[in-house]
């Protein structure tokens, strides 16, 4: 059953670099975690901002890679929505789950796929596989709704952690520049 969630993840993830078709992105809901993730392989921007970021999902799921240094990342702190309404915090609205996911969750039988984040967060202009269209957030400090495309999500969730990071300690390899993440590997 392992083998064929993994032929299954590997099959869905060869349509999607094969095709670019967004519509395909909906296979991508696993319960297998992957080791590397590649981030805006299709961005739209030009310059800099086109090429795409490698995320290590290994690392950041199994080292202490959260803003106080001492803890791994929750799930929950990517993946939104998979927690109860009860956990959301700030101008998240969306809940998708009764229990916060984690690794032990995500391995019963009877848990449901994790999501990707374009299934909810698509480019400008186009539908995200999951939603009539990419969500709308209003923050605090901005009375201005703000459409969370996955450029806009992928920004605000990674560069607010890797700030946070930086700030506690200079010396991490968090990057925090447009080149740092932009650069193409």
């Amino acid at each position: 059953m392992k083998l064929l969630l993994v032929l299954a993840a590997t099959l869905s993830f060869a349509a999607i670099t094969l095709s670019g078709n967004v519509s395909t992105l909906a296979a991508l809901s696993s319960k297998v975690q992957p080791k590397e993730v590649t981030l805006g392989k299709d961005a739209k921007a030009t310059g800099q901002g086109s090429k795409s970021v490698h995320f290590t999902h290994e690392a950041h799921a199994t080292k202490p890679y959260s803003i106080d240094g001492k803890s791994i990342i929750g799930c929950a702190e990517c993946h939104h929505t998979d927690q109860p309404k009860a956990a959301l915090k700030g101008v998240l609205k969306t809940s998708e789950r009764e229990e916060v996911l984690t690794t032990a969750l995500l391995e019963k039988a009877d848990s449901k796929p994790v999501k990707t984040c374009r299934e909810c967060h698509a480019q400008t202009d186009i539908k995200p596989a999951s939603w009539p269209a990419n969500p709308e957030v209003t923050y605090p400090d901005d009375p201005d709704p703000i459409t969370m495309t996955n450029e806009e999500a992928y920004h605000r969730n990674c560069n607010v952690c890797h700030e946070g990071v930086k700030k506690r300690d200079a010396a991490t390899k968090a990057p925090v520049t447009c080149v740092q993440c932009h650069n193409g590997k």
